[in-house]
């Protein structure tokens, strides 16, 4: 098999979020997110938490590399159209096969200034793939309501 031919097959595998042993574990196993809203200088700010289990990480948003913005992590408010997330830089990977990119390890803060203040509750959607340096789980959508 040629080596372009490889490096394809892995990031597909990768995107596809290949288990080599077959189990159809989801990325939310090993990463917790939560989210709140605090009040900062009489502006409303969600936070949105990601815990991620040791020897894991998930891709940063932007992610450094262009092969992994469709797994890259994505925060989207329901009913705040303006409200854009305020994405952590993440920790630099530097890999010769697929290429440099972003991960976010451990616990991370995704902070988004709301442009409205929130009448009631409000709906929050997380997406975003862990991976190890072996394999990738499932990618995971999680919707959270944060009163």
């Amino acid at each position: 098999m040629s080596r372009l031919m490889t490096v394809g097959v892995a990031v597909v595998a990768l995107l596809a979020g290949f288990c080599p042993l077959g189990l159809a574990k989801g990325s939310e196993s090993v990463v917790k997110t939560t989210a709140s809203i605090k009040s900062e200088g009489g502006a409303s700010v969600l936070v949105v938490r990601l815990e991620v289990e040791k020897g894991w990480h998930v891709y940063a948003n932007p992610p450094g590399n262009d092969d992994l913005k469709p797994v890259a992590t994505l925060v989207t408010v329901s009913g705040q159209p303006k409200a854009e997330p305020a994405y952590p830089q993440g920790k630099q990977v530097i890999d010769p096969v697929v290429g440099n990119y972003r991960v976010y390890e451990g616990t991370e803060e995704i902070r988004i200034k709301l442009p409205t203040q929130p009448a009631g509750a409000v709906k929050v959607t997380v997406s975003f793939q862990a991976c190890n340096e072996k394999s990738c789980l499932q990618p995971a959508k999680i919707s959270l309501e944060v009163k």
